[in-house]
């Protein structure tokens, strides 16, 4: 099953390594790409895999989220994730 998954909280390249190793590990995942522009997740995944399982490996990565709509968060080249 393909998925879209707005992602919001994701400020650099960093965040979406973080981001697509984190949704990589849930089970049910067999594919990961994350983009920044749009700040979005594609996932290739079982029909088991559910938002909660998302969320929850979203927020142990970092301040990330789903959010249902592109926020107009002006996007930066580094985040404070980056240091």
């Amino acid at each position: 099953m393909n998925q879209i998954v707005l992602i919001k909280g994701m400020t650099c390249g960093g965040c979406v390594k973080s981001v697509e190793k984190a949704l990589s590990t849930i089970e049910g995942v067999q594919e990961v790409s994350v983009t920044l522009n749009p700040p979005q997740a594609d996932l290739q995944a079982a029909q088991t895999v559910t938002d909660q399982q998302i969320n929850k490996a979203l927020s142990a990565a970092g301040d990330y989220r789903v959010t249902t709509t592109e926020d107009n968060e002006p996007k930066k080249s580094a985040g404070s994730c980056c240091g």
